[in-house]
């Protein structure tokens, strides 16, 4: 009979020690990061060939752990969008959910804001509900869409291939700090990209396309990634080479959260000093007492007042007919009015609802015109829809009489073989005509027609 050395028997008991005590370790990888996002372990589909994949974890408001899995995988050249609960076991399979079409690239992506947990005081990005789907057709022309709404389709570049899209890093304090949902994609071996961010005014929009150009040319894959330090980054791999570059950080509000600090106080003491003491003067109060208020409710905007009738009586007295009722208090109105010629007034009233006489105390040459530029005057009024309203700012011609003008024309006039000749003369007569009688005695006048004196 045969003897088992001791060493063997021990190596043999710790082959199957893990199997015998069902302590065999349970781990499994889901997904890995490379130079482009792949599913790697997990089976989404066996019978048709998968030609690429691309991931999305969403995470609601108030969940505290990623609850769904979004894949975009192209199968035969189809885009196809497939689904998976989380947390991920081996029980949970994926699902298909919805086709986008022919397609020759694809990828899916989460927009949605950050948030500081409180307790492991890390930034989580808790996501909207559906995702961003990027796509390239035949023709290799880059559209975005909001899940599978293709109202929300539109163009973002020419020429792209090789997608790649990151939701990166956003300002928590100042608005407009948003790297944004980045897309990135490679054209004729060079790299651009992208950015839905918002704006200082806070507005979204998709912003012009940028190149990276410290990437050069030559560029064969891409892969946007952010950091744990408040960046994205571009991943190439250019002629068997990788090739990466770091934007800036987005330190407001991220990088420092914030710190409490707790102080107990010993043996304080406190120290007044001499006290200086101000005093006011006094105390004043004073009294507002409104008068000439109006309130009013029209239904539609007034047509301005205007006036239907201006009359002068006299030397010294003007009556002015006004569009609507006026009214006030009398012997005031002078004071909210200049006048040109400026000569001095008695006093001013109202008169017949609609009327103002005013009264000077000079004449006022009849062949002269009074210019009245009245402003506001609220101790006047005007009736508009019967409610009294303040007499309005306004300009008041009051125009003068005109001269009466007599032209004589030249006329010959014979006595008794005497000629007597007439020059032209012009004449000007006041408003009070005067005249004169003349006696010739015992001489006679003949007078010959010589054409129409104008009156």
């Amino acid at each position: 009979m045969r003897n088992v050395p001791i060493e063997l028997k021990q190596k043999l008991l710790k082959q199957f020690y893990g199997k015998l005590t069902d302590n065999l370790p349970k781990i499994q990888v889901v997904a890995k990061q490379a130079s482009i996002n792949t599913l790697i372990t997990e089976i989404i589909h066996e019978d048709i060939p998968a030609n690429f994949g691309d991931v999305a974890i969403r995470q609601l408001p108030g969940e505290i752990k990623p609850s769904l899995a979004y894949a975009a995988c192209i199968d035969n050249g189809i885009g196809n969008i497939y689904s998976r609960k989380m947390p991920a076991f081996a029980e949970q399979e994926w699902t298909f959910v919805w086709s986008l079409g022919s397609v020759n690239d694809i990828a899916i992506e989460f927009d949605g804001k950050w948030k500081i947990n409180p307790r492991f005081r890390y930034y989580e990005l808790f996501t909207e509900e559906v995702p961003y789907i990027f796509f390239t057709d035949s023709t290799d022309t880059l559209y975005v869409q909001k899940w599978d709404d293709e109202s929300t389709r539109i163009l973002l570049a020419e020429s792209a291939s090789h997608l790649s899209v990151c939701r990166g890093w956003q300002s928590t304090l100042d608005t407009g700090i948003d790297q944004g949902l980045i897309i990135g994609y490679i054209r004729d071996g060079k790299v651009f990209y992208r950015s839905y961010c918002q704006q200082s005014t806070g507005q979204y929009i998709w912003e012009p396309e940028n190149e990276v150009t410290e990437l050069g040319s030559g560029n064969s894959t891409l892969c946007v990634f952010r950091t744990n330090d408040f960046r994205v980054g571009f991943l190439t791999e250019n002629n068997g080479e990788m090739k990466y570059v770091l934007s800036y950080r987005t330190y407001a509000g991220q990088s420092m959260p914030a710190e409490n600090a707790k102080v107990n106080i010993v043996d304080a003491q406190l120290l007044f000093m001499d006290a200086t003491m101000y005093h006011t003067v006094m105390v004043e109060k004073a009294k507002a007492l409104p008068d000439n208020i109006y309130l009013g409710l029209l239904s539609e905007e007034p047509t301005p007042l205007s006036i239907v009738n201006m009359e002068r009586i006299g030397k010294r007295e003007i009556v002015i007919t006004f569009s609507r009722p006026v009214g006030g208090k009398n012997n005031v109105f002078h004071n909210y009015y200049t006048a040109t010629p400026n000569i001095s007034v008695s006093d001013t009233t109202w008169q017949n609802t609609n009327q103002l006489k005013i009264s000077f105390s000079e004449d006022l040459a009849p062949s002269l015109s009074y210019e009245m530029t009245v402003s506001e005057c609220r101790e006047a009024w005007q009736l508009i829809e019967n409610q009294n309203q303040p007499f309005e700012a306004m300009e008041i011609i009051v125009p003068g009489k005109p001269y009466e003008v007599s032209h004589i024309q030249r006329v010959e006039v014979r006595l008794d073989n005497i000629s007597l000749t007439l020059v032209d003369a012009t004449t000007y007569n006041t408003v009070t005509r005067e005249s004169a009688v003349v006696s010739i005695n015992s001489v006679s006048l003949e007078l010959k027609p010589v054409g129409i004196n104008p009156i």
